[in-house]
């Protein structure tokens, strides 16, 4: 059992947050784009279509709206970490603090956006339990 850790300098622990913080976003992103599609799926079987308690064109809109977001992220996410490999570059603070100012603000909005959606789902799951219970399914 090895209970030395390695030792980092300040800027190669920053390096490890961002490149940590990006690999969590791509997992998510990604994962939205397979949970949105089933999403969509399983709310247009027969059985469903034509259940008006769960199912609405305001839901509806909402899941294709965060559909195009998560894929506008996505694209985004892949260009802003091709932009961070600059920072490799940077030989001061100055130069840094640009990058991440960058990712900051990059944060921001992916998180948000990443909030957004998880309230989408717990609104979707809370509606199909609701219903489940309703029709005592479960």
């Amino acid at each position: 059992m090895n209970l030395l850790k390695k030792f980092y300098n300040q800027d190669t622990i920053q390096h490890q947050f961002l490149d940590r913080d990006i690999k969590l976003w791509r997992e998510e992103l990604e994962g939205i784009e397979v949970e949105v599609n089933f999403f969509k799926n399983f709310l247009a079987t027969p059985q469903n279509k034509s259940n008006q308690d769960l199912i609405s064109d305001k839901l509806l809109l909402q899941l294709n709206v965060k559909q195009l977001e998560n894929a506008v992220y996505l694209s985004r996410l892949n260009n802003f970490s091709i932009k961070l490999e600059g920072m490799n570059e940077c030989d001061d603070i100055q130069c840094e603090t640009f990058y991440f100012n960058d990712f900051v603000d990059f944060k921001i909005h992916i998180e948000s956006f990443l909030s957004h959606y998880r309230k989408l789902k717990k609104t979707i799951f809370l509606k199909i339990d609701s219903l489940a219970k309703k029709d005592n399914k479960f």
